[in-house]
């Protein structure tokens, strides 16, 4: 457990029971005992910053270790945009946790930043699972924006995300929460501004909580035969056009719903028709993100089993252009995605 450098995680286990399918009282037991197998917060901080003082320091971003009964294993979460890790259980996830009936293929999609003044921060986005993860502090959230050390539990496994910069106090702090409040200015393209933590507080872990990511499936779309102009929208500056075959979609985005972030995957049961035969089955449950982070949109591949391809490279992210980027799910489907926006921000 004292290895400055912690082994990877293990292979996932073949079997592959269907969540889904296991009752209410077998859920609330599973939840029970991994309460019992998961090492609680406070002492999973300690083994983690323990591990963390015999290893260099890391590059700017933060440093995950991951444990459970028997295991403890870490990995990078750098400052870049190709620097996000997947959490899941699937084979093609960045971190693998063998927890069949608690963890989702791909469960949480983490990122890391650098603000102005140096500060690292970290984002954790749930990737639509029914039970997200659990803070420290025992609430269960979707989406978080946290500065400082934190803590959150995923099934049987507790995570301890200890940033690169600052001093690391000896037992984890009380997280300071808050909720995240939109500024009126948003929907304009404006960034919300978050409050620095009271300078009087010392070291402190500082969570934010954040609204969740909004599915695809769910939108509604053009229909999939229209081919005419679009017309500017303000409330709606931007546009994803989706084709497979002769199925085509077009589904708007307000600025909020992109912050919010869109996930796009498979879904049998889309709301809108003209989706319904581009999602049934040619892509991963959960394909990509759609994100806005600082006035820019982007896309991350959330570990896809085929990956994605822009102008014929596969890429982990990359950025979206206001003026136009396609984007193409790699395999034999022949699903292609085209980006724009349509409305200048003001």
């Amino acid at each position: 457990m004292s290895s400055p450098t912690p082994p990877p995680s293990p292979p996932v286990s073949a079997r592959r029971p269907n969540v889904g399918t296991m009752l209410p009282t077998d859920l609330v037991a599973w939840r029970d005992r991994a309460l019992r197998v998961a090492p609680s917060a406070g002492d999973a901080y300690a083994i983690a910053v323990r591990a963390n003082a015999e290893r260099e320091p890391a590059e700017p971003g933060y440093r995950l270790y991951w444990m459970t009964r028997g295991l403890l294993a870490s990995a990078e979460v750098p400052a870049a945009s190709t620097g996000h890790v997947v959490i899941g259980r699937h084979e093609k996830c960045d971190v693998v946790l063998d927890d069949e009936r608690a963890v989702s293929l791909r469960h949480v999609l983490v990122r890391s930043a650098v603000l102005d003044d140096g500060c690292p921060t970290l984002s954790v986005l749930d990737l639509r699972t029914h039970d997200g993860f659990e803070l420290s502090d025992g609430t269960k959230q979707h989406a978080i924006m946290a500065s400082g050390p934190v803590v959150f539990r995923i099934g049987s496994h507790t995570v301890v995300a200890l940033p690169s910069t600052g001093r690391i106090p000896e037992a984890l702090p009380s997280p300071l929460v808050e909720r995240f409040e939109r500024d009126p200015g948003a929907g304009r393209g404006h960034e919300v501004k978050i409050q620095p933590a009271p300078a009087d507080r010392g070291p402190i872990s500082r969570v934010t909580l954040m609204r969740g990511t909004i599915d695809l499936a769910e939108r509604r779309s053009f229909p999939p035969g229209f081919t005419g102009e679009w017309s500017p929208d303000p409330a709606h500056p931007f546009e994803l056009l989706l084709t497979m075959g002769g199925f085509r979609a077009v589904v708007r985005f307000t600025v909020a719903d992109l912050e919010q972030g869109v996930l796009i995957g498979r879904a049998e049961k889309c709301v809108d028709a003209g989706l319904r035969p581009i999602l049934a089955e040619s892509i991963s449950r959960v394909h990509l993100l759609l994100v806005r982070e600082k006035g820019q949109q982007f896309l991350y591949d959330t570990a896809s089993t085929n990956g994605t391809e822009i102008d014929g490279r596969r890429v982990r992210c990359a950025p979206l252009a206001d003026e136009g980027t396609t984007a193409r799910i790699a395999g034999k489907s022949g699903l292609s995605l085209h980006w724009r926006a349509v409305h200048a921000l003001q």
